[in-house]
Order: structure tokens, then sequence, then C-alpha cells
């Protein structure tokens, strides 16, 4: 299957904006990835030597491509993707950390599908290596802007150290999201691997999906009210 070209800027034609490219991954993953997965879901558990057992490889492999595009992009633009791009909706918001979702997003869904005793064991150690890991990527953010701001003000900042340190982290982070994953798969194996993988694409989907969304703008509070209180 024929991948999207990789965001970024390049010759016409070459590349794409990032939000170009995530609506074809998002397209990609609702169809054909996720019923070739819900397929091999439903077959028997003999039958996952037959080639449909490659849709949770496809799927991983599918995720993997969209860490990818985003270190790309954070090479040409680290600003953009450390913050919420313009291709992200705005449920997905709350739960993005450093230009994607948290990594413990990918434990918390497996958790969700109530794993065997050893799987749990395995989910406790990709969490204690994301509570560590977490918290430096997020100091050394905090550490950039801090040089940068008393740079700034004593007005002698060094924009491009700024934007490599922003790279840097943002290129950080994805690795470690790269790792959750490979290693819960990993962890996971054959038929509960699948689950996961099916729990990821449709919670990503789902950030996505018109009605999703239209149940979201109706929960929020209309500009009005914030402006009432303004008023008094």
């Amino acid at each position: 299957m024929p991948r999207p070209p990789p965001p970024g800027r390049g010759a016409p034609g070459a590349r794409r904006p990032m939000r170009d490219f995530f609506a074809a991954w998002l397209a990609t993953l609702r169809s054909p990835l996720l019923p070739l997965l819900r397929r091999a879901l439903s077959s028997s558990p003999g039958a996952w030597n037959d080639p449909l057992s490659s849709a949770p490889a496809a799927v991983e492999a599918h995720f993997e491509a969209h860490w990818s595009a985003l270190d790309s992009a954070a090479r040409q633009d680290p600003a953009q993707v450390i913050c919420a791009g313009d291709w992200r909706s705005p449920l997905e918001l709350p739960f993005l950390w450093l230009g994607d979702f948290h990594p413990s997003l990918l434990t918390s869904l497996l958790r969700s599908l109530s794993p065997s005793p050893r799987l749990l064991a395995s989910a406790d150690r990709v969490d204690r290596r994301i509570r560590a890991a977490v918290p430096v990527l997020s100091d050394r953010l905090r550490h950039a802007q801090e040089v940068f701001t008393s740079a700034e003000v004593a007005g002698g900042a060094d924009l491009e150290a700024f934007l490599e340190e922003l790279k840097a982290v943002a290129l950080e982070a994805n690795r470690l999201r790269r790792g959750v994953l490979s290693d819960l798969v990993a962890a996971a194996g054959g038929h509960q691997a699948a689950l996961f993988l099916e729990a990821l694409s449709r919670f990503v989907l789902s950030m996505h999906d018109p009605e999703v969304l239209r149940r979201f703008d109706h929960c929020r509070p209309s500009p009005g009210i914030f402006g009432k209180h303004e008023a008094r």
C-alpha cells in the first residue's frame, strides 16, 4: 500500500502540508486498515497464520509512519509541531503532549481491555518508563523556554538554538511514543495485540468523527456566557 508523501517543504507535488498528510493518514486508517483488522479479529484462532494476520502489523506500521511524518515536520517547523498544529481537532487538544497524544494513553487503552495479569505487569513496566521519561522531556522544554526568555529580555536570544532544541524535544517525544507502542504490541501478541490496535485506531478516529465533534461542540459553553461574566 503506497504511503502518502511526507509533509514539509520541497518540490511541488513531492511533499504536502502536515494537514493534508494527516487527512490522508486518517482516511487510510479508517479504510482499508481498520476493516482488515476487524476481519482478522473475527477469524478463527487458527486463521492467524492467514495473510489477514498481517493486519495488526500494518496498523502498527501506519502509526509508525505518522510519527515519522511528525519527525519530518519537526525538522522543518518544530514550533508548529510541538504545539497543536492546524490538523488537530478541538477534541484532540486535551490529549496532546509535545506534538501528539501522551504516551500514557496507550497503557490506559490497553488496561481498558481487561488484559491478563502478565500483560498488566508489562503495562506497569512501560508506565514506569513513561513516568521517568516524560518529566525529563518536559523539563528540557521548560529550560529551553527559560534560556530563550532570559536572552530575549537581554536582547541576545539565539533563535536558531531555541528551534534546534524544540526539534530535539519533538523527536525524542516521538521516539518515546514509538517505543511504548512497540513494547505493548510485543507484550500483548497475537489476538490481544490486534484488540489493542483496534481500540487505539477507534479512539484516534473518534477524535475526528463528525458526530462526536458535533456533540463536543454542543457541550461547550457559547462565547456569550464568558461575555456576560466579563461585563459584571
